[in-house]
């Protein structure tokens, strides 16, 4: 399972589809909230997404459980979960949820730990300074920029 992993395009779409285009390869693209953008403009670009804060009138869930070959998967925003302050409330919500591997953004910055059999991946953020997002293949994560 190969997933393009991104988050807080913040209305940067070109940036958004370059990226897409470089990773056709990627059996799914998840994207971890903030878009800021009106849905018409992404909808079919065949990505599974939530809200962020900064999502305003957009009808998406704030979280999804996305089950893939035997992965149990936790796609959220994470401004619920306070992130920017620690990861124990998110960290919590996995574990009573059960899932292997948690999918965030809301900090904008890139991160990735292993806590008790669980994978917390951050990507970073497609806009501001460090515009980074990931890729995670075979249980490895690379962050690549922009």
């Amino acid at each position: 399972m190969k997933l393009l992993i991104t988050s807080d395009v913040h209305g940067r779409l070109e940036d958004l589809k370059d990226v897409i285009k470089k990773h056709v390869d990627c059996d799914l693209h998840l994207n971890a909230g903030d878009m800021s953008l009106d849905p018409k403009y992404y909808e079919s670009l065949n990505m599974i997404t939530v809200k962020g804060n900064n999502d305003f009138g957009v009808d998406l869930p704030l979280e999804r459980i996305i089950e893939v070959e035997g992965y149990k998967i936790l796609l959220t925003h994470g401004h619920k979960e306070s992130v920017k302050f620690g990861l124990t409330r998110l960290k919590l919500k996995a574990k009573l949820l059960g899932v292997n591997l948690v999918i965030f953004g809301h900090t904008h910055q890139k991160y990735m730990e292993m806590d008790q059999g669980i994978l917390f991946i951050n990507p970073g953020a497609l806009s501001g300074g460090h515009r980074t997002y990931a890729i995670y293949e075979n249980q490895t994560v690379t962050f690549l920029g922009l």
